[in-house]
Formats: C-alpha cells, sequence, structure tokens
C-alpha cells in the first residue's frame, strides 16, 4: 500500500519511525517549512523518500504532487493546516487522521490545551476518517487514556 504522511514533530516523527520499522511503503511525506519538519526530513533523506515543503497545504503543487505519488492511504499526523477537500479524494483509500482528543470535544489545534483548561481529567486518542470538515468524518478508534490528576 502506497502511503503518504502529513506531519510534523515528534509525533509524526514516530509515525514515520513506525512506518518505516514495519516496512511499510512510504512514498511522500509533506512538512511545514520551519523547524517542526526538520526530523521528519533527516529521516526522509536516510529512508530515500519524497519529502515536501509546502508553505500552505492548498499550494497547487501540493495537489500536483499528490497525483504523481499515486497514494493508497494518507495519514495526517499532527497537522496545522487545513487540508483542502480536493486533496482527500486523491488517495485510493482516503485520509485518517490522529487527533490527541476524543472526538467531537476539542476539535482544532489547540485541543490538549482546551482539556487542560476545562478541567479534563482523562482524555485520549481519535483516528478518524477525515472529511471537508476540521477533526470531523468517520471515526475509526478511540482510546481512553492519558489520567494526568
Amino acid at each position: 500500500m502506497r502511503i503518504v504522511i502529513v506531519g510534523q514533530g515528534p509525533f509524526g516523527e514516530k509515525v514515520l519511525q513506525t512506518l518505516i520499522q514495519k516496512g511499510e511503503d512510504v512514498v511522500g511525506i509533506f512538512s511545514p517549512p520551519d523547524k517542526r519538519g526538520e526530523s521528519m526530513k533527516v529521516m526522509a533523506e536516510k529512508s530515500g523518500i519524497s519529502f515536501f515543503r509546502p508553505n500552505l497545504m492548498k499550494d497547487s503543487q501540493v495537489y500536483d504532487a499528490y497525483v504523481k505519488l499515486q497514494p493508497d492511504l494518507v495519514i495526517l499526523a499532527f497537522v496545522t493546516d487545513i487540508i483542502p477537500e480536493k486533496l482527500l479524494t486523491v488517495p485510493s483509500l482516503g485520509t485518517i487522521c490522529y487527533h490527541p482528543s476524543i472526538l467531537p470535544r476539542h476539535r482544532g489545534g489547540s485541543a490538549i490545551n482546551w482539556a487542560i483548561i476545562q478541567g479534563e481529567t482523562l482524555t485520549g486518542l481519535t483516528i478518524l476518517w477525515s472529511d471537508k470538515g476540521i477533526d470531523t468524518g468517520p471515526i475509526l478508534l478511540q482510546k481512553r487514556g492519558g489520567n494526568w490528576t
């Protein structure tokens, strides 16, 4: 299965590292053009994986690269940019997103912060099929954990 990862930071790096260790066919990585994508860039170079650093995921060259890579699955692993709907239609199997909360509560980029601010003592992880909304779409898996009391 041809996989593209859109991600950054330690979380994106861990997803990439795990997929490489499992021998998955990662064909492309998209990270922001700042330091948050550096560790993924280094790992991509070592592994011979195509690496892209667009300013925005809505840039036309991103769509062109997606089409050229022919992904079966796209994995969103800590994404802070809006993924345009037309990108969601490129992978043959779809796009999944890791989200650091139990959805539908705490959508958006500050899910962990809002859980703490609102006094949550337990949170978790949601993996969902991405659609055109922000952290919306059919839920594949939810795991509760992360108790910090």
